[in-house]
């Protein structure tokens, strides 16, 4: 068998590769992380969810919550805005029902902070100015 050959044989192989490089291992990391850590990731969003309810300014706690849990914040911000891109990569995956109905349950209770959330990451790439 040539080399060509055997490189071509492995085209199957690297489609898989590829395929499963679509669902990064930092996502699936960060829903694992973000199921373990589930009630005080919700306690520390209500607390967000009470300040911006007052008018409040929750910039500063948001940006804190995602220094100090940058994958969450990141699951957090595509349950808002790529939630059809995130349920075709939790099907592919196999992400535990359980998982999905959390994430589901903490998209419902906080989508008023989606906004604020945008308002953040355009604010950082300068872009909200």
């Amino acid at each position: 068998m040539t080399e060509e050959e055997e490189e071509g044989g492995g085209e199957e192989e690297g489609e898989e590769e590829e395929e499963e490089e679509q669902v990064p291992r930092t996502l699936l990391k960060a829903i694992d992380d973000f199921y373990r850590g589930r009630d005080a990731v919700f306690d520390e969003f209500d607390g967000i969810l009470a300040m911006y309810s007052k008018g409040e300014d929750i910039r500063d706690d948001l940006k804190e919550f995602r220094s100090k849990k940058p994958g969450i914040f990141t699951l957090i911000y595509d349950i808002f805005h790529k939630e059809v891109e995130l349920e075709h990569k939790f099907s592919k995956t196999g992400v535990e029902q359980g998982k999905r109905d959390k994430i589901a349950e903490f998209k419902n209770r906080f989508s008023d902070l989606a906004d604020e959330m945008d308002l953040l990451i355009l604010e950082e790439l300068g872009l909200n100015r």
